[in-house]
């Protein structure tokens, strides 16, 4: 029975009577089979996590999109700029999570794939730097799935490693394979189509004009901040860094001339009350603009 055969099935070659003693009273190592087992599941959590995380953004896209609607039948075009803005980048981040989703399932494939036939190096191998592509895709929207990825890529190195199949360089190298970049490729593409066919578009007869002006004003040196109460039903809430927040309070302020509405910029971008301060008291720092109460 080769090495691999024997570490694949958790089996130990026959030794002198101490040495087998001694194997006995340390951990038994965990057979390649049941590693890859674990591995699997790990994959599905990660899987049904950005299910999950696909769900709100869709739930979170039909409500933007309602509200464009409504804000461009008012009239309010600068308010419907907002939304319609906020509706696109919402989709870039679901087709992300998509792309993401889809490609993990085809990892999962392939390690099933070596569960049932056992041809470790020739399989595994190439799944490593797919799996390290989806962790650099995820890191800015769901951390702690990078993270999670990361703790796999990880786990599936030392599986090759105790195998000597590759070597510390490889594994430390950050290129992907043309391999990875065509899974990679193949599950943006998908996830594309199915964006277009789940997600729905935007009513055609709605052009919301943005006059040249209105998109150049520049920030008065004091901005005025209102806090009117509003009727604000709970919403799914996507996380944003303070950096892309701080852009879209930005963007906020600019299209209403200098003002904002705390409990409203909330709302348009699902974030709290206390995250749309942090992000104005940010810019102020940052010499981007003046506040007033």
């Amino acid at each position: 029975m080769s090495r691999i055969s024997k570490r694949w099935s958790g089996e130990e070659p026959s030794a002198p009577f101490i040495i087998r003693l001694l194997r006995k009273l340390r951990p038994r190592k965990i057979s390649l089979k049941r590693q890859i087992g674990e591995v699997i599941y790990r994959l599905d959590v990660q899987m049904d996590k950005l299910d999950e995380t696909l769900n709100r953004l869709r739930d979170r896209d039909k409500e933007l999109l309602e509200k464009t609607v409504k804000a461009y039948i008012a009239k309010d075009f600068a308010r419907a700029t907002i939304y319609a803005n906020e509706v696109a980048e919402l989709r870039k981040m679901a087709k992300i999570v998509l792309a993401s989703r889809l490609a993990l399932e085809k990892v999962k494939i392939r390690l099933e794939t070596i569960r049932e036939l056992g041809d470790v190096a020739a399989v595994m191998a190439p799944i490593i730097p797919i799996l390290k592509g989806l962790k650099s895709q995820l890191a800015g929207i769901i951390p702690e799935i990078s993270v999670e990825l990361e703790e796999i890529t990880n786990s599936m190195n030392s599986m090759l490693m105790e195998l000597g199949q590759v070597t510390t360089t490889a594994l430390s190298s950050p290129m992907l394979t043309e391999e990875a970049k065509r899974v990679l490729l193949e599950a943006q593409a998908l996830a594309e189509e199915k964006i277009k066919e789940n997600f729905p578009k935007i009513p055609p007869e709605i052009k919301i004009p943005i006059p040249k002006e209105r998109a150049k004003v520049p920030i008065p040196s004091t901005l005025a901040i209102t806090t009117r109460p509003t009727a604000v039903r709970p919403t799914a809430r996507i996380r944003l860094s303070p950096r892309v927040l701080e852009e879209k309070v930005l963007e906020y302020i600019k299209a209403h001339r200098g003002f904002i509405d705390i409990n409203d910029c909330a709302q348009i971008f699902g974030v709290q009350k206390e995250d749309v301060l942090k992000a104005l008291k940010s810019l102020e720092r940052k010499g981007k603009i003046k506040l007033k109460a």
